[in-house]
C-alpha cells in the first residue's frame, strides 16, 4: 500500500541521515557506502514527492510521462518500485533529455533539458544526500543553488566589503557557455576526492553522459551538465568551488604574518552560480587579477570572457544579479538596475493590457496586475528601492489610466472614469491600505461599494534591509534555527488580495481574511501530510456561500494541493456508490 510521502518517520529518517552526513562532511571523512541510502523507498518515496510538488513535473520528458500520469496512488507506487528494484539491481539507466530552448532577454536562445520523471527522481535522491555532505565545504561567500542563501546575500556581502573595508575596484567575471563547459573528467576527479564510493561515481557520470535527444537524435557531450537537471546546481558548484577557493587562497586563506609583511593581494570573491565578482583595492590589482584568473579558468577548461569582464571603480558602479552598486560621495548603495527597472515597465505594460483584455478593470484584474507588482517590490524591498518605487509607482498610475481612457473610449468623460475606479484607501479590503490617506486605483467587490480591491502602490512597500548571514551549516539543527531567522524576511508575507487571477472569490468578502487565520493557526502546513506547499483550505464537506457555518473556523482546515484533490476524489466516490 502507498503511503504518504511526507509522513513524520519518513522525514525523520531522512533528517537523521542528512544531519550525520553533514557532521561526517565537516570531519572530512571519506564517503565509502553512500550506495545504501539510494537503495531506501523512504527516499525514493521523498524524493517522488519533492519531484511531483515543483512546477516543471507537468513537463514531460523523452518518455511521455508527466505529473497528470501520476496523479493516482497506484501509479506512483508502481514508479517507487520500479526505481527502488533499478538501483539495487544496479540496472538503472538514465534516458537522455529532451531539449527545448527558452528566449533569453538578449534575445538569443537557451538550451534547456526535461529529464523525465523518473531521472528527475534519481538526481533528487542524489541531491538529498550530497547536499548535505558539500554544504559543509563550500566556500562561504558562494550564493548560488544553496539553501537559505539567495541573491540579497550576496549583494549584501559586496556592499561590506565596498563599505567598510574599502574595496573600491571589482573585476566582474564572466565564464563563456560556463554549465555547457565543464569537463566531465575534471568534475569526477573532484568527486572522488570525497566520494569513495565508486557505485554512487558511476551513477553520476551515466547521468552525466545520457546525452540529449534533439532532431530524433541523441547527442552524448563529453562536457556540461545539463541544464535543467535537478543536480546540475549542484555538481556546478562543486566545480566552480575551486575558483572560490583559489581565490580565497591568494589572500582570505594566507597566514596572518604574510599579511602583515604585505606578501598578499587583498581580494575577495562573491559568486553566485557562475556570476562573479572580485573586488580588490586598487586598478593595477584589479587588472593582475583578471589575468590570474583567465589563466586558472583556463586550466579548468573554462574561458574568461574578455568582452563581458571588466574592471570597473566603485564610483562608476556596477550590476550584479539585477542590482546596482554605487558609491554616491561617502554613502555605498545597492539600488535596481536600470535593466531591471527598464524590464519590470515592460512587463506593467503588457500585464496591464492583458488584464483589461480579459477581465477588463475588476477585481480579477486588479488581482492580476498586483500579483506583478507584489513580487517586484517585495525582492527589491531589502536594498534602497525607495526612489525607484515612487519612481515607477508614478509610471503604473499613468499605465493604467492611459489603459482605461483607451478601453472606456472617447465618449466618456474622464471625471466620470476618474470617480468610478478612484477609491479612497480607507474603503481597501488590505487592511495595510487602510491607514494611507489619498486614493488609488481600484474596482468594488461588492454591490454596496464598501470595500475595494486597490492596485497596490509601490511607494507604501516598506523598505526591510537584510542583516549579514553568517556561515552557518543549513543541515545542523543548532545552525538552521539561526538561518531561518536570518532569512525570515525573505519570505513574501500572504496577502488575502492577491490571489490567481481565474480564482473566483465565491465565499464571500470576509473569506480571504479567514482563510488568512485558518493557515497561520495551522502554521502553513498541511495538516494531512505536512507540507508546506500549495496549501488550500479545504471547507470540511460545507458549500460555499451555502451554509451558515462555512464561516467557522472549526469546520476548515489547512491541507496541500495534493492532499486537497484526494479529498475530493475520496468524496466524488463516496457520493456515486
Amino acid at each position: 500500500m502507498y503511503r504518504t510521502p511526507t509522513e513524520a518517520s519518513d522525514l525523520e529518517w531522512l533528517k537523521r541521515n542528512q544531519v550525520a552526513l553533514a557532521k561526517r562532511g565537516l570531519e572530512a571523512a571519506p564517503f565509502t557506502k553512500l550506495y545504501g541510502l539510494l537503495r531506501s523507498k523512504r527516499l525514493v518515496r521523498i524524493a517522488l514527492h519533492n519531484v511531483l510538488e515543483n512546477v516543471g513535473a507537468k513537463t514531460a520528458g523523452v518518455d511521455g510521462i508527466s505529473k497528470k500520469d501520476l496523479e493516482t496512488d497506484t501509479a506512483q507506487n508502481r514508479m517507487i518500485i520500479e526505481i527502488t528494484s533499478d538501483l539495487r539491481s544496479k540496472t538503472y539507466t538514465p534516458k537522455p533529455v529532451r531539449r527545448v530552448y527558452i528566449p533569453k532577454p538578449n534575445g538569443k536562445l537557451r538550451p534547456l533539458g526535461i529529464p523525465t520523471i523518473k531521472d528527475r527522481v534519481v538526481q533528487e535522491m542524489l541531491r538529498l544526500i550530497l547536499e548535505p555532505i558539500y554544504e559543509g565545504k563550500f566556500y562561504q561567500h558562494s550564493y548560488g543553488f544553496r539553501p537559505l542563501r539567495s541573491t540579497h546575500h550576496a549583494v549584501a556581502r559586496l556592499w561590506a566589503l565596498h563599505a567598510k573595508h574599502g574595496y573600491e575596484w571589482v573585476m566582474e567575471g564572466d565564464i563563456k557557455a560556463c554549465f555547457d563547459e565543464i569537463d566531465h573528467t575534471r568534475l569526477v576527479r573532484l568527486l572522488r576526492r570525497t566520494i569513495k564510493d565508486e557505485r554512487v561515481i558511476r551513477l553520476i557520470q551515466d547521468i552525466l553522459r545520457a546525452g540529449h535527444l534533439e532532431n530524433g537524435r541523441v547527442n552524448r557531450p563529453t562536457k556540461g551538465t545539463p541544464q535543467g537537471g535537478v543536480i546540475s546546481p549542484l555538481l556546478a558548484n562543486i566545480f566552480l568551488d575551486e575558483l572560490d577557493r583559489y581565490i580565497a587562497r591568494q589572500y582570505g586563506d594566507v597566514n596572518p604574518y604574510l599579511r602583515k609583511k604585505n606578501r598578499a593581494t587583498p581580494m575577495f570573491i562573491v559568486r553566485y552560480a557562475d556570476d562573479f565578482v572580485i573586488t580588490v583595492k586598487s586598478q593595477a590589482d584589479a587588472e593582475r587579477t583578471k589575468d590570474m584568473t583567465a589563466r586558472f579558468l583556463s586550466d579548468l577548461g573554462l574561458t574568461l570572457s574578455q568582452e563581458k569582464s571588466k574592471v570597473t571603480h566603485i564610483r562608476e558602479g556596477y550590476d550584479f544579479l539585477g542590482f546596482n552598486l554605487r558609491r554616491y560621495k561617502e554613502v555605498v548603495l545597492i539600488t535596481p538596475s536600470r535593466t531591471a527597472v527598464q524590464r519590470f515597465r515592460q512587463k506593467v505594460k503588457d500585464r496591464v493590457r492583458l488584464a483589461f483584455h480579459k477581465y477588463g478593470f475588476t477585481p480579477e484584474a486588479v488581482n492580476c496586475i498586483n500579483a506583478l507588482l507584489r513580487g517586484w517590490a517585495m525582492y527589491y524591498r531589502h536594498i534602497s528601492a525607495a526612489r525607484t518605487f515612487r519612481s515607477l509607482e508614478h509610471y503604473v498610475w499613468w499605465t493604467i489610466w492611459r489603459q482605461l481612457l483607451r478601453v472606456k473610449g472617447r465618449k466618456v468623460r474622464r471625471r466620470e472614469i476618474y470617480l468610478q475606479h478612484y477609491i479612497p484607501y480607507s474603503e481597501s479590503s488590505r487592511p495595510a491600505d487602510r491607514r494611507y490617506h489619498g486614493r488609488g486605483f481600484g474596482a468594488w467587490r461588492d454591490e454596496q461599494h464598501e470595500t475595494a480591491i486597490l492596485v497596490i502602490n509601490l511607494k507604501h512597500i516598506k523598505i526591510r534591509y537584510l542583516p549579514f548571514i553568517k556561515p552557518l551549516h543549513p543541515y545542523l539543527p543548532e545552525e538552521l534555527a539561526q538561518l531561518k531567522s536570518l532569512t525570515r524576511d525573505l519570505m513574501v508575507e500572504n496577502d488575502p488580495t492577491i490571489q490567481p487571477p481565474d480564482l473566483p472569490s465565491a465565499y464571500g468578502s470576509g473569506w480571504q481574511a479567514k482563510r488568512r487565520s485558518v493557515l497561520k493557526r495551522d502554521h502553513y502546513r498541511c495538516v494531512l501530510c505536512g507540507n508546506r506547499h500549495d496549501l488550500d483550505v479545504h471547507h470540511d464537506g460545507l458549500k460555499a456561500g451555502t451554509d451558515p457555518d462555512a464561516d467557522n473556523s472549526d469546520s476548515l482546515v489547512t491541507v496541500c494541493r495534493r492532499c486537497h484533490l484526494r479529498i475530493q476524489r475520496l468524496a466524488a466516490q463516496a457520493l456515486s456508490d
